[in-house]
């Protein structure tokens, strides 16, 4: 778990350097929100497992994602 953690914070400075809008930011903002519903285990754990394909984690919604209407179901690797 090491590493995901390690990631996360990776990804939360370059978000502080970058600055709010930027990609770097959405993407931390989609780290903090798989915290929020899975927890560090399953969050460093996806984070790891994203690592090592090359791909990002990506919230998942119901109905599609619309901006402020729907709230994220899941996390997907994309």
């Amino acid at each position: 778990m090491g590493k995901g953690k390690d990631l996360f914070g990776h990804y939360n400075d370059l978000a502080k350097e970058k600055g709010p809008g930027s990609e770097e930011s959405k993407y931390a903002g989609v780290l903090f929100q798989s915290l929020l519903m899975f927890g560090e285990r399953r969050t460093f754990e996806l984070l790891e497992e994203a690592d090592e394909k090359g791909k990002r984690l990506k919230l998942e919604y119901t109905n599609g994602p619309q901006r402020g209407a729907a709230c994220p179901c899941g996390v997907t690797l994309v």
